[in-house]
């Protein structure tokens, strides 16, 4: 036996080694390979797959998942690695370059996919884990785009999208009048009643378009009714442009003077889109290598602290001074690393941002208004022009054009900001044909610069202007007196914080006007106590030759807590000595309080004395006056002066009767149910703004146009059961608007009861709805009962109600709420069965 196995091997041996090795493994793989299938197709049940494969996986980028793609498997690696390029980037975008993505798009196939190898070779670290079937990506901080920063939000407020729209009709009456009294020595016989002086005016507004006008009455003249200007006025909020057609009067700059007209105008008014920045915007760039702290300092003073991450940054929009400006980044990485980025910029008040045009355009008859007769000169038809324009973040320029056939001005103005200063230019030319062709010319240059490089606060402003003997400015007679007007001022801080200010101006007379001067000296000092300290020395020579020195010295105490204010000034010059005195009271109450002051002043000449009494509140405001003056020959006369001022509102067939209204109003009208009821409206520590009450509904009176606002009504006065509906709106109004927000309901009950079940047991704990039988158009309620299955609930009205269980729709209990009631109503115990619900 074994004799016969030693030969069985030796013959597998001697097959072995004779049988070639491609022969020997090839049968092999072949082997393994059908093992393979078969357990696949045991395990799985199918054949497996060959070809490209695809999977829904999941991407992240910087480790936070993003949402997920398609990956394309292949028999290539991971390098052949395809994914579907629409999803990834789109995330993608909202991290890289612009221009990065841009070359990722490009590497798109014709199927909408993209490799690994696009996204490794445009710098991006990407790779997929088959492990876990995920797809990273990082992207270093070279890759990344901008971060912008805005120190101030931008454009309108999100709020404004529900905000309540103006009414499409509106407007407003408002009614100013004044009358004195006036009478001399001690006898009240010689009383003496002065004219009425009435003043009416008023606006329309019929979607967007605003008629507004006024009128004046002057009691026993012999014109007793003029009228003021009259027009109508269309905003265009979009472009931030403003027609107005009728009187109107031109917007000005340089050397043109406005011009009362009857005609067109149509300007760019920055003020119909407040919340656009219209200044250059200060813009800081910088790298950060890590995720890091940043502290913003403006002129030494910290204005904001930032987390921001790697990649390059761009703060902009910084609160800047006009004047030169220090800007500081203190910047503080993860592992506590400190460093410091300084910048410096310059700012000047008139500057436009790059690219931003202000212009504003009229055509018109000039108007001449004598004793309130409005005569036009139809023979002079008048042009006035004017346009500005933000050629970079420091330099802007401007022209403009104003005349008729028989005189004409032409200028061209600009302004330039540095860290040196700001310098401003205008020169003009005029040509009249009485006084022929002329020029002028104005420089100014002034200089601001404040934080650690300026610890006095230094300021100098310098202006010189020259004017021809024959330049005319519109309606302006030639033979300019003075041919130069040079003024300087110098000021900054002194020792113990007082302020000082040196002022010069000479004027160069022109042929036999003589020359005129002043120079000028004055300190300040401001007391933490509230105290503040003006000295002021001067000397001048007048066109007369007379020569003049003048001593000023005033001190002021104001007391913030007690709205006090007292102020004294004395006043020495060569006529003798001035001394003034006065106290001012302000009512912390913003309607309703008292505002009272008390003048008086003594000079060579004249002794005056003035008191004065001010009540505002919702419905008018009242002024009441009272004047002694004593001359030195010891005669004497009195004044007593009473003003009034009322106004009638109306928006979309709801009148008003308010305080006189500034520019656009918000008329606040409550439900039938609440008339009698008094609301306060926009609560404040010591009042409201506005009130409903018997007199009628509250009207806000100082809303500004095209700035969102918040109206909140104040419904704790309410008798219980009442309902105010909402408590807060956000209203936008336009030029000269009114808004009409409706408050209250048909609500005056508020239900208590019990509810328990068939079987007398509390229904506890339990939440339902009652729905209204009575009036299909009710809001369903939700109520819940407690322990003891007691319910209370506000918002309801008389009339027939169900209430069904939520959790079992058929178990339902009707009860009635009687006519009339009002306010607190126990139904006492209600129970509920198991019935077919109402629909």
């Amino acid at each position: 036996m074994q004799c016969r196995y030693l030969i069985l091997f030796m013959s597998c041996a001697l097959v072995l080694f004779t049988t070639p090795i491609s022969a020997q493994t090839q049968p092999e793989k072949t082997t393994n390979k059908e093992n393979k299938e078969e357990l696949f197709r045991k395990v799985f049940g199918r054949a497996p797959t060959t070809g490209i494969q695809s999977v829904v996986v999941p991407f992240f980028i910087d480790g936070q998942q993003n949402g997920q793609t398609t990956i394309l498997l292949s028999t290539g690696g991971i390098a052949a690695i395809r994914l579907q390029a629409a999803p990834v980037l789109e995330e993608i975008a909202k991290f890289i370059r612009p221009d990065l993505q841009k070359q990722l798009t490009a590497g798109i196939d014709s199927e909408g996919n993209l490799s690994l190898d696009v996204l490794q070779q445009n710098g991006l670290i990407a790779a997929f884990n088959e492990r876990t079937l995920e797809l990273q990506i990082q992207i270093p901080p070279t890759q990344r785009k901008t971060n912008i920063y805005q120190s101030r939000q931008q454009g309108i407020p999100p709020e404004a999208e529900n905000a309540l729209p103006p009414s499409t009709v509106s407007g407003y009456i408002n009614l100013r009048g004044g009358e004195e009294f006036i009478w001399s020595g001690n006898q009240a016989t010689s009383l003496e009643r002065q004219p009425l002086q009435l003043d009416v005016e008023g606006a329309v507004n019929v979607n967007g378009w605003v008629l507004e006008g006024s009128s004046n009455f002057a009691e026993g003249a012999n014109t007793p009714f003029t009228r003021g200007d009259l027009h109508l006025v269309k905003d265009n909020p979009a472009s931030s442009l403003r027609y107005v057609f009728g009187d109107v009067s031109t917007p000005v700059t340089g050397y043109q003077r406005s011009i009362q007209m009857a005609g067109v105008t149509v300007a760019k008014n920055f003020s119909l889109q407040p919340y656009r920045v219209t200044r250059p915007i200060s813009q800081f760039e910088f790298f950060l290598e890590t995720p890091s702290k940043v502290e913003v300092f403006v002129n030494n003073r910290l204005v904001n602290t930032l987390q921001l991450s790697a990649g390059k940054q761009d703060i902009r929009d910084l609160p800047l001074a006009v004047g030169a400006n220090d800007i500081q980044l203190l910047i503080t990485d993860n592992v506590g690393r400190v460093s410091r980025l300084n910048f410096s910029t310059a700012l000047a008040n008139d500057l436009l941002a790059p690219g931003l045009q202000q212009f504003a355009y009229g055509f018109g008859f000039p108007a001449r208004i004598e004793n309130g007769i409005y005569t036009y000169d139809w023979q002079r038809p008048t042009l006035s022009l004017s346009h500005r324009w933000g050629l970079s973040n420091n330099l802007t320029m401007g022209g403009y054009l104003q005349g008729d056939a028989k005189q004409q001005i032409a200028g061209i103005e600009g302004i330039m900001a540095t860290s040196l200063g700001n310098l401003g230019w205008d020169v003009a030319f005029s040509n009249a044909n009485d006084f022929g062709t002329d020029y002028a010319v104005k420089l100014r240059y002034n200089y601001f610069k404040f934080g650690n490089n300026n610890p006095s606060q230094r300021t100098f402003n310098i202006a010189i202007e020259h004017q021809g003997a024959n330049f005319m400015s519109w309606a302006n007679e030639a033979n300019n007196k003075y041919s130069w007007d040079i003024y300087a001022i110098y000021g900054q801080k002194i020792f113990d914080e007082i302020n000082t200010n040196l002022s010069a101006r000479y004027q160069f007379g022109n042929g036999s006007t003589p020359d005129k001067r002043t120079i000028n000296l004055s300190l300040s000092k401001n007391f933490r106590n509230g105290l503040r300290i003006n000295f002021n020395i001067s000397q001048s020579l007048d066109n007369t030759g007379q020569d003049e020195q003048l001593a000023y010295i005033s001190f002021s105490w104001s007391r913030t807590q007690q709205q006090q204010s007292i102020r004294n000034n004395i006043e020495i010059s060569n006529s003798g000595i001035d001394n003034q005195m006065s106290w001012n009271y302000n009512s912390p109450k913003p309607l309703g309080g008292i505002i009272s002051s008390i003048n008086a002043s003594k000079n060579p000449n004249i002794s005056q004395s003035t008191g004065q009494l001010s009540y505002t509140n919702y419905r008018g405001k009242i002024d009441i006056s009272h004047a002694l003056s004593t001359l030195n020959d010891g005669s004497s006369s009195n004044k007593t002066k009473l003003t009034f001022g009322t106004a009638l509102v109306f928006a979309d067939g709801y009148f008003g009767w308010s305080r006189p209204v500034e520019n656009s109003f918000a008329l606040v009208v409550p439900h039938h149910n609440l008339e009698n009821q008094t609301i306060g409206i926009n609560p404040a520590i010591n009042g409201y703004t506005a009130r409903i009450d018997r007199l009628g509904p509250g009207i806000v009176t100082n809303l500004q146009p095209y700035n969102v606002s918040n109206i909140k009504i104040d419904s704790s006065n309410l008798p219980l059961g009442y309902d105010i509906g909402k408590e807060y709106y956000t209203v936008l109004p336009s030029y000269k608007s009114g808004t009409l927000i409706r408050v209250g309901t048909d609500a005056t009950v508020f239900l208590k009861g019990r509810l328990l079940s068939v079987d007398g047991k509390a229904v506890a704990l339990q939440s339902g709805k009652i729905i209204s039988l009575s009036d299909p158009n009710w809001q369903t309620l939700t109520l819940f009962t407690n322990k003891a299955g007691k319910f209370a609930l506000p918002g309801l009205k008389p009339g027939s109600y169900e209430m069904r269980l939520l959790g079992d729709l058929q178990q339902v209990a009707r009860f009635q709420i009687p006519a009339n009631q009002a306010g607190l109503y126990d139904i006492g115990t209600l129970t509920i069965s198991t019935q077919t619900a109402s629909n």
